[in-house]
């Protein structure tokens, strides 16, 4: 709801530029919330042969999050977009076995792929003029 009512704005307002702003920051906080979430998999299964390689991918996501908040609204509603596919991508190499299977919960890969696809999607929506 809130992406639609900021897709009513005018798209050269103060107030579409604050909504912008504020839907890059819940962005950036939805992108470090599954960075964080792949840190602690990873360090519960440190034992797994690609939990070192997990960690790398989840302190990418999270620089990335860091990132979009020195960033202005669009370009960072942008990297959010980019980044959660990636993150999508990611937790969709799991399931052919290009990635361990080990460190995660078989519900939880399809789930957060399909929760990072839906978030790309409305910050990608959010983004356009």
């Amino acid at each position: 709801m809130f992406v639609a009512r900021l897709r009513r704005l005018d798209p050269d307002s103060p107030a579409r530029r604050i909504a912008e702003l504020r839907a890059a920051n819940a962005a950036a906080l939805v992108l470090a919330a599954t960075g964080a979430a792949t840190i602690g998999f990873s360090v519960v299964h440190a034992g797994s042969a690609t939990a070192a390689l997990e960690m790398a991918f989840a302190f990418i996501f999270l620089g990335a999050a860091g990132w979009m908040f020195f960033r202005e609204p669009r370009e960072a509603l942008l990297i959010a977009a980019i980044a959660l596919l990636a993150h999508a991508g990611v937790d969709l190499a799991h399931r052919p076995g290009l990635l361990s299977i080990d460190l995660f919960p078989g519900w939880y890969l399809i789930g957060c792929a399909s929760y990072d696809g839906y978030i790309a999607a409305l910050c990608f929506v959010a983004r356009r003029r």
